[in-house]
């Protein structure tokens, strides 16, 4: 179970809303025992309640030949996953932990963004963010690897953070319209006030050589 941290009504009702689509789904993808005792147990039910999800599910489930990071290709099975739902409960997450730990509260001023990284992105991520300094660094893990975090924050700001999660073991996740082509076990995430982000935006786009 996640930390538990303050939520209005509204926001609490939405995170539960994507915790059952994605609780759902994930089990299928995942890498460790706990998916598989998920899989028995909790998913069947849910997709009973789910009569829509369920047939959605059954009607785009498809067998591909996917590659693993050894290079190996195997038989895989695929569900539709809607990305920016991933970005919507993560987001939720990213907001709490960030409270939870360091007792700074995220609001509408700051960006919250969620990424799946890439084999590379994943090594441009650590380089970036979890090997540079940091006021703080936390890291946990929840039902014996089931859901594993970690978490920086900015030496300057305490509302700059950076978070890396891996969910069952490492289920892969795919279906960003954006990014097409990445399967990626490793969800990121970053936070910071938005005129950082809209000023690291305009610097990129008028001066790229600074």
């Amino acid at each position: 179970m996640l930390p538990q941290v303050p939520a209005c009504a509204k926001c609490n009702g939405e995170k539960a809303t994507l915790e059952h689509y994605l609780t759902a789904l994930l089990p299928f993808g995942g890498r460790h025992a706990k998916a598989r005792e998920n899989l028995e147990t909790m998913v069947p039910p849910r997709l009973n309640k789910n009569k829509k999800l369920h047939h959605h599910l059954a009607a785009r489930t498809r067998t591909v030949w996917a590659r693993e990071r050894t290079g190996l290709l195997l038989p895989t099975m695929t569900l539709p996953l809607d990305f920016a739902r991933v970005e919507a409960l993560f987001t939720f997450i990213v907001k709490g932990l960030v409270w939870y730990h360091w007792q700074t509260y995220l609001t509408s001023d700051h960006f919250v963004t969620v990424l799946a990284l890439s084999q590379h992105g994943e090594a441009v991520f650590d380089r970036k963010f979890f090997q540079a300094n940091a006021r703080d660094r936390v890291a946990s893990n929840l039902d014996n690897g089931t859901f594993l975090y970690e978490g920086v924050q900015g030496v300057d700001r305490p509302d700059i953070t950076a978070w890396r999660f891996l969910v069952y073991g490492g289920a892969t996740f795919g279906g960003d319209p954006r990014r097409p082509e990445i399967g990626s076990s490793v969800i990121g995430a970053f936070t910071g006030p938005r005129r950082v982000l809209t000023y690291a935006a305009l610097r990129a786009r008028y001066a790229p050589g600074i």
